[in-house]
């Protein structure tokens, strides 16, 4: 669980992770430098559950920066991201480990979401999922790179992960590691278990969304090159993930023409549904 100045959700947040019916959770909370009530709340529940660690930055290390080292520090077979705000039902983990156990060779085993407001209440906005198996590598890179982010907050193999690029600070390095893992194994959707986004934010436009990414708390866009064009290097990274991939020349060159025409119409649809 990488956070920042979460006091307003986390308590919720650590007693949906901490009522797991999982018989082996390590819950590891890295708190990037909060100066809120983060940390309070967090040692609470480290005192009273002694799965919950708590790794503390005594500076800001960016959004990513902290996602990278969750990681780090992680030990499980599997791993997950935990946003310091959302909620899960209590079956998402054991639900996600038994379909990974049972799919090898797949990278995530990922739940149905729901969205919420901020006082838990269900919003009018749903999102779709995309299941990766029965498709060749590049069908699956090519489904993730139309596809939304939330398979990024699924239950991943830790082998897999390992073996990916590290996620560099810039806009879109979610869709480049996701890329990435879907060139190893399938994403797997599992009916049942539920993951609850909440949205709190009044983000009414992309560039809302991109002022937060390049502010002093998350540090995701931080040069004024990467402010001015969110987008600067992201075909490069995303073409690398091809490069880096065991599939056949004449498919990777295909791939790589098409990513060039692609991506501008996938920043377009994605600013349509940042603000939908």
């Amino acid at each position: 669980m990488p956070v920042r100045n979460e006091a307003r959700f986390i308590d919720a947040s650590l007693t949906a992770l901490r009522a797991q019916d999982h018989p082996h959770v390590e819950i590891i909370v890295c708190d990037n430098a909060s100066d809120d009530d983060t940390l309070a709340i967090c040692e609470r529940h480290a005192l009273a559950d002694a799965r919950v660690r708590i790794e503390r930055s005594s500076q800001n290390l960016g959004a990513i920066g902290n996602f990278r080292r969750a990681f780090e520090l992680a030990r499980g077979e599997y791993f997950m991201w935990a946003s310091g705000h959302d909620l899960w039902s209590t079956d998402f983990v054991s639900a996600c480990a038994s379909r990974l156990q049972a799919e090898s060779g797949a990278s995530i085993a990922f739940a149905g979401s729901r969205w919420i407001d901020a006082e838990g209440g269900p919003l009018a906005r749903a999102s779709g999922w995309a299941d990766t198996r029965g498709l060749a590598p590049l069908a699956r890179w090519m489904t993730v790179f139309w596809g939304n982010m939330h398979p990024i907050y699924g239950l991943i193999r830790s082998a897999h992960l390992r073996a990916c690029a590290a996620m560099e600070e810039r806009v879109g390095a979610d869709l480049v590691l996701l890329a990435e893992l879907a060139l190893r194994g399938d994403f797997v959707h599992v009916p049942g278990p539920l993951w609850s986004r909440r949205e709190f934010r009044r983000e009414t436009a992309y560039e809302h969304k991109l002022a937060r990414y390049s502010s002093h708390e998350n540090r995701i866009a931080g040069t004024v090159w990467r402010r001015r064009f969110p987008l600067l290097g992201l075909p490069l990274a995303l073409a690398a993930t091809l490069s880096r991939a065991n599939i056949r020349g004449v498919e990777r060159w295909a791939a790589l023409l098409a990513l060039a025409g692609a991506l501008p119409l996938r920043h377009r649809i994605g600013r349509r549904m940042t603000i939908g």
